[in-house]
């Protein structure tokens, strides 16, 4: 009682900056499992698109869409703009998934630092990535529409049937890199409905200008 009265005598605009303080504090934003948010991502820095648009195109598919029957995976769907740890659910760092090389931990502890100097940025992608597919990214307003007409009970005939040889979208963050762009982390998402919309960090090495998966996953496929 005392405390409204006291909130009371306060002037108006400050009240509602209390209020607006308090509404962080006890409801914070849900995490949104695995779709940006409608904010425009930043550009790419010019000097990491090579490599990271190399690594993004060594992940695809994903296993996940790869073992999906050949009238499913006809072509694929990229989000356009990536992920930041606050978009992931749950939100895992790259350190919560995977364990550094023994043989080069201090290349991954170095990748480390430049996800915590980005972590909360998104990055717009466009069409460069290097894929044998038919593929095409997906703005938030198709990504939405896409999960509409893959979930919704009220999603028409016409609205399945748009989307129809699609396994899925596929989310990624940004690739992090160590100074010399020779070690890199990222994170994927593939999303498709109720049963594989589970995030997975992967760290990668380039040996010989090209890169390799050392933990993740994949990892394992390749050694």
């Amino acid at each position: 009682m005392l405390q409204n009265l006291a909130l009371q005598s306060l002037p108006r605009s400050s009240r509602l900056s209390i209020a607006a303080l308090l509404l962080l504090v006890f409801c914070p934003l849900a995490p949104l499992g695995g779709a940006q948010a409608a904010a425009t991502g930043m550009p790419m820095p010019p000097e990491r698109v090579a490599d990271s648009y190399a690594i993004y195109s060594l992940l695809m598919p994903g296993d996940t869409f790869s073992a999906m029957p050949a009238e499913q995976n006809q072509r694929w769907a990229i989000a356009d703009t990536t992920v930041s740890i606050r978009d992931m659910n749950p939100a895992v760092p790259p350190q919560g998934q995977l364990k550094a090389p023994p043989d080069n931990v201090k290349a991954f502890q170095h990748v480390l630092r430049d996800f915590e100097a980005r972590k909360y940025q998104r990055v717009q992608l466009t069409q460069n990535f290097h894929v044998d597919h038919p593929y095409q990214m997906f703005n938030s307003s198709q990504i939405d529409e896409f999960r509409n007409a893959r979930t919704s009970i009220n999603a028409d005939s016409d609205e399945q049937e748009k989307f129809d040889g699609y396994p899925g979208i596929t989310f990624f963050s940004q690739v992090f890199f160590n100074s010399n762009q020779t070690a890199a982390l990222v994170y994927m998402n593939n999303w498709c409905a109720n049963f594989c919309n589970a995030g997975q960090w992967f760290y990668l090495e380039k040996h010989g200008g090209q890169w390799v998966l050392r933990s993740g996953v994949y990892a394992k496929m390749q050694s």
